[in-house]
């Protein structure tokens, strides 16, 4: 069953170019993974440092291995001097 995910993530003052960026750079390589069908990045207007990855995925499993690939633990290292917190997922069943 496909899996609709909505990421909000929060930069820390001052990081909010360094994680558009590196958000923007990820997006090419989960766009590859078998099981991604979308994955965009939106800025929200009136809050400049909230970011919002609007993804949908074959499946749990899908999301699952998505989690563990090497370029999102990369990402991840790097996002810790960026983010604010942990980004705040909402999942939605289609």
């Amino acid at each position: 069953m496909p899996l609709l995910v909505f990421a909000t993530l929060i930069a820390r003052p001052g990081a909010e170019t360094d994680l558009k960026n590196g958000l923007l750079n990820l997006i090419p390589d989960v766009r590859a993974e078998a099981a991604c069908q979308r994955y965009e990045l939106y800025e929200s207007i009136e809050h400049p440092e909230r970011f919002i990855m609007h993804e949908l995925w074959d499946d749990e499993a899908g999301l699952l291995a998505h989690s563990q690939m090497p370029h999102m633990k990369t990402f991840g290292e790097k996002a810790k001097e960026w983010l604010a917190g942990p980004a705040n997922l909402t999942r939605v069943a289609l």
